[in-house]
């Protein structure tokens, strides 16, 4: 199952590293996805890169993602949904 360049949308969890400045990205959507990021755009980045190593594992090991990735959307969203921390 190749999903390159689809788009998923999926609810992300960010919890700042005071110290560090850095965030750990979970979604409750997506069950593994795990990275870290200090920027929004490396944190998109890095949950690109999990996204297509999770698909890929799931694809071997022939199971099916879960539902949220099953449902790509093949056209970019018209909004987007951008998370600030206070």
């Amino acid at each position: 199952m190749e999903k390159s360049g689809s788009m998923y949308k999926i609810r992300l969890t960010l919890e700042l590293n005071e110290e560090s400045g850095v965030y750990t990205v979970t979604s409750p959507d997506v069950p593994g996805l795990v990275t870290e990021g200090a920027t929004p755009d490396e944190i998109n980045r890095n949950v690109e890169e999990v996204l297509q190593g999770l698909l890929e594992v799931w694809a071997e090991l022939g199971m099916e993602p879960p539902e949220t990735l099953q449902r790509a959307q093949s056209t970019p969203p018209k909004t987007v949904d951008v998370l600030v921390a206070a």
